[in-house]
């Protein structure tokens, strides 16, 4: 809100000019204050999607961090020393900090959009303005209500991992079908042999 200035016309008071869009330039700046307190509000492609569509009804996004790491594998070599012989990029690893307040039912509907895609096994996009992460599963969610941002409004803060799914090629490339090389497809489980086998294994053992 802008509040009037009385200035009065009176001798000695100089006349003071107000530029015409002063109040609405404060305007602007109390609602950027708000925003940097509060969290910017949704009207920027932030959130965790699928599909294009998001996935958690918030009202605002107040964190977002992002952690690329990779590990550096060595070996031992004489006299005690180590040797570095590899670079491995792991997962990465997002963080949202989501807001909303308002009426219960809002607030409702925020938890309930987390709850239900909390425990599932689909991938999901990390969308920001500056970047997009695709194939991103929720491993934890946590919220908070505090006297500090007033107990009306929950945070909440979601954790994200990247999954890296792989295909193994088990087909051998070969003109025959009967020349394809053997390929172990998991372990077989023993069975009792059947009467029709067991006459067989009979006959052998009688003609040795």
């Amino acid at each position: 809100m802008v509040f009037p200035v009385n200035v009065p016309n009176v001798p000695g008071v100089p006349s003071v000019v107000f530029a015409a869009a002063a109040g609405q330039l404060l305007n602007f700046l109390t609602a950027d204050a708000v925003g940097l307190f509060f969290g910017a509000p949704l009207q920027q492609p932030w959130g965790i999607y699928s599909g294009g569509t998001p996935v958690i009804l918030a009202d605002n996004v107040v964190r977002f961090d992002y952690r690329q790491q990779w590990a550096i594998s060595d070996f031992p070599v004489e006299r005690g020393a180590f040797q570095s012989f590899d670079k491995v990029q792991i997962p990465f690893d997002a963080r949202f900090q989501f807001s909303a307040g308002g009426s219960d039912a809002n607030k409702q509907a925020f938890i309930a959009s987390i709850q239900a895609v909390a425990g599932d096994l689909n991938l999901y996009d990390v969308v920001t303005p500056d970047a997009i992460y695709p194939s991103v599963n929720i491993t934890n969610w946590s919220y908070s209500q505090s006297a500090n941002n007033g107990v009306g409004l929950i945070v909440v803060d979601i954790w994200t991992f990247e999954v890296r799914e792989t295909v193994n090629d088990m087909q051998s490339a070969t003109q025959s079908p009967t020349s394809a090389s053997q390929v172990n497809g998991g372990t077989v489980q023993p069975v009792a042999a059947t009467p029709t086998q067991n006459a067989a294994l009979d006959r052998i053992h009688a003609n040795k």
